[in-house]
């Protein structure tokens, strides 16, 4: 009987090859986007499970509460406290501190730079990162000692067998020699604690000032599998707040400064889709659970438009399989039987678009790969769950794209379809429901698509309030002689004709504090020169830029930005001359010598906030950025690697163009922008196919009725208007649907740019003409062949 079963349905698929094609393309297309997604998803939710402590491995966050600025939440500690919470918490079984930090390699006369882990010298004892060749409980106890991934043996040594080589390696200001005691396995693609070398961090853990506050490595302690969480968080933080208390109560006298701090233990398997403290110093590949959920509506919502397309076709094409389906009652067929038929149909169709489904995501993973920012393969993520996953995916689709059509045909009444008295499929309501839901999911995606271009460009293009174009940075070594290299650098570029500029700054991003106007303010802190701000063009509101001629800009003056002047409760006009306190140890007073208009210097996600300049003696430049002239770029940066390799010889050199770096500020948006508009694309195409099939139909259906119509003189445009004009009014109906929905979306994603477009009125209308034009296109060719027909044939054939 199931042989039957089949047999019939190859049969009926193969005498309706066109409506087979629509069925299997669509939900060929959207298994696919379901197979890609869940490779995503898949990929996602297994970062760092691999590890076989991981159900007792927690890094301690901590929740720094300022005043009145929202809390922040950091994933890093001093050395001091792994170290003594495993003194003192009977729970805590050990520590492992992480932090991460460019070197310099030599290999003969070349050098590289390399981002290698500082451990503790149990760390292949507590993280599963095998060893190939060498002890993990011995590997790290020199100081010099370094093991090496598979990988970078090969890349240094041409073979793994390295075990007792020496290696080069400069943290400072000269380079020392490394013994490789182990090679380990490559890090697994899913680890959020990435590297291919690993230095012990004994070398590394003096923290100036006050050694429980701040933080600058990942600390994680292995509990014991019986440890209550919440007990050893409350005796952590009773430990924290009794080292803690007399520094922060005399910063609270001295500054005004009323910071409370909280400690927290985060399990090793939240951190790579932590929103509250992700990957850091050291660790990477953080992400976003949005992401995965927002991938995976977007499969779903393409898997239900293709099941839309199978119900609408299967139903449309009731009345041409109605005198089939009654001659089966009236030879004793059962109900049960025909669903049974039907549901066999439609897991056949199913299990062809699957296989053209597998072949697709196999063909365009690495288009995907490209387009998420990942490394996945089919082996990679092969597994048991991964196979039943895809199984499962096929029967749930067989079951929903046959079970609606399997009911309704099977309930035709014999002596209603032998009589032609169906109801016509135009009359079915869940058809049409359906419909509008298709183009209302795609009307909606376009809506998204226009508004996140909008964004994305107004990004790109904005004015930043100051120059970025021919703006290339240059970063320093960090070592003791980095503050004398941009005098070097200006003395031998100077005289070059193709330089209009060389300023330099400190690297990175620094949060620091100050006080002023009785206030305490959080800021951003910069050390520069006295180029840098007519490099990038920055106007100076008021007062003066750095000076040569004023010896006391070295240490004594600042410069601040309207925003810094705001905050302070001081008129942009008076701030010259007001004096501000840094929020250290030294409490140091300075003079406000010039205030700058706001600029851009952080991403467009984020707001404008206080910001303030120094020539700092104490401070270290690492960057030395070039304005170069425009009209001989290569020759220029030829001139740029050749000074540097002539000043720092034993550092990699490296240079970005600033348009570059505002541009990967926006990367995952592009990414977005362009995951959206493949989506609405895939959406609008299953819709449109899905559409062809059902015009095909309900032309089919009223051959005898088009006839009659031209025959009594009815006009070719008429005819036209008659067949498309039930499909124009569902679309219609799906744009009302979609657009209060689209602008809700659209309005909470903005919100998590600090400067953002406005959402227009014309951002509706054009996406639901978008879509009436394409839909339009789609029953064109169609129509016009119905009203081109010949009546005399239509009638003869009815």
């Amino acid at each position: 009987m199931i042989k039957n079963y089949f047999k019939t349905a190859f049969r009926n698929l193969w005498r309706n090859k066109i409506f087979s094609i629509i069925k299997i393309l669509g939900l060929g297309i959207g298994l696919t986007v379901c197979m890609l997604i869940f490779l995503y998803t898949k990929d996602e939710i297994s970062f760092d499970r691999f590890h076989k402590n991981k159900a007792q491995l927690y890094r301690i966050i901590q929740t720094w509460n300022f005043g009145q600025d929202p809390p922040q939440n950091i994933g890093i500690t001093t050395s001091i406290v792994g170290e003594t919470f495993a003194k003192e918490i009977p729970e805590v079984q050990l520590y492992v501190r992480i932090n991460g930090e460019a070197v310099t390699v030599k290999k003969k006369n070349d050098v590289f730079t390399e981002n290698p882990l500082f451990v503790d010298d149990n760390f292949f004892s507590v993280f599963t990162f095998p060893l190939l060749q060498g002890n993990k409980k011995t590997a790290l106890k020199d100081l010099h000692s370094v093991v090496l991934s598979k990988n970078m043996a090969i890349k240094y040594f041409g073979t793994e067998d390295v075990i007792g080589e020496t290696m080069q390696i400069k943290r400072g200001d000269e380079f020392e020699n490394y013994i490789v005691t182990a090679i380990a396995e490559n890090t697994p693609q899913n680890s959020t604690i990435k590297a291919d070398m690993f230095l012990s961090i004994k070398n590394d853990l003096k923290t100036p000032g006050n050694d429980w506050l701040g933080g600058n490595l990942n600390t994680f302690l292995l509990l014991s599998p019986q440890a209550n969480v919440q007990m050893v968080e409350s005796k952590m933080q009773r430990i924290f707040d009794k080292n803690t208390k007399n520094f922060l109560a005399k910063a609270e006298k001295e500054q005004g400064a009323a910071l409370k701090i909280k400690l927290a233990l985060q399990p090793l398997t939240d951190i790579h889709l932590s929103k509250k403290a992700g990957p850091d110093n050291g660790m990477s590949d953080g992400s976003k659970s949005a992401y995965s959920y927002i991938l995976t509506c977007i499969a779903i919502f393409i898997l239900i438009i293709a099941c839309i397309n199978f119900i609408n076709l299967a139903v449309a094409q009731s009345l041409k399989r109605s005198k089939e389906i009654g001659i089966r009652k009236v030879v004793g067929g059962t109900r049960s039987q025909l669903i049974k038929q039907f549901l066999a149909e439609s897991f056949l169709v199913s299990l062809i678009a699957f296989v053209i489904g597998i072949i697709l995501t196999i063909v365009l993973l690495p288009f995907f790969n490209e387009l998420a920012n990942k490394k996945l393969s089919l082996s990679y993520l092969s597994d048991g769950y991964l196979y039943v996953g895809y199984f499962l995916l096929l029967l749930i689709t067989s079951f929903i794209a046959g079970f609606y059509p399997s009911l309704v045909l099977s309930a035709f009444q014999p002596v209603k379809v032998l009589y032609g008295r169906q109801k016509m499929m135009s009359k079915n309501l869940l058809t049409k429901s359906l419909i509008v839901l298709q183009f209302a999911l795609a009307i909606f995606l376009i809506i998204g698509t226009i508004a996140v271009n909008n964004q994305v460009n107004y990004l790109l293009h904005t004015d930043l309030g100051y120059d970025s174009r021919n703006l290339v940075r240059i970063d320093l070594p960090n070592s003791n002689t980095s503050n004398k290299l941009p005098a070097l650098f200006k003395n031998e570029l100077g005289r070059q004709p193709n330089i209009l500029t060389v300023a330099a700054r400190n690297g990175g991003r620094n949060i620091s504090g100050a006080k002023a106007n009785g206030k305490n303010l959080t800021i951003e802190f910069n050390k520069i020169d006295d180029k840098y701000l007519p490099a990038f063009k920055i106007p100076i509101v008021t007062g003066r830029n750095f000076s040569p001629d004023y010896p006391a800009d070295s240490n004594n003056s600042v410069i601040v930005n309207e925003s810094f002047v705001k905050e302070a409760g001081w008129k942009i006009n008076n701030a010259v001359g007001q004096t501000i306190n840094f929020m250290d140890e030294k409490n140091r007073p300075a003079t406000i010598i010039g205030v700058i208009k706001d600029y851009h210097f952080a991403s467009l996600k984020e707001k404008i906030t206080p910001e303030l300049f120094s020539m700092d003696s104490t401070a270290s430049y690492g960057q030395v950025w070039v304005k170069i002239d425009p009209n001989n770029i290569p020759e220029t940066l030829t001139l740029l690697e050749s000074t540097f390799k002539k000043l720092v010889p034993f550092f990699p050199y490296s240079y970005q163009f600033m348009d570059d770096i505002n541009a990967k500020n926006y990367e995952t948006q592009a990414k977005w922008k362009q995951i959206i508009s493949i989506a609405s694309g895939l959406f609008i195409f299953i819709s449109c196919i899905g559409l062809l099939g059902l015009v095909m139909l309900s032309i089919e259906q009223r051959t005898k009725e088009i006839g009659i119509r031209k025959v009594l003189g009815a006009a070719v445009s008429r005819i036209m208007m008659l067949i498309s004009k039930e499909f124009i009014v569902l679309i219609l109906i799906a744009f009302v649907v979609a657009t209060p929905v689209g602008y809700y979306f659209i309005h909470k994603w903005l919100q998590d740019f600090a400067y953002r477009i406005n959402i227009s009125w014309w951002m509706f209308p054009l996406a639901g003409v978008s879509v009436i034009i394409i839909a339009l296109m789609t029953l064109s060719y169609q129509a016009i062949k119905a009203a081109f027909a010949n009546p005399a044939k239509s009638l003869r054939t009815e």
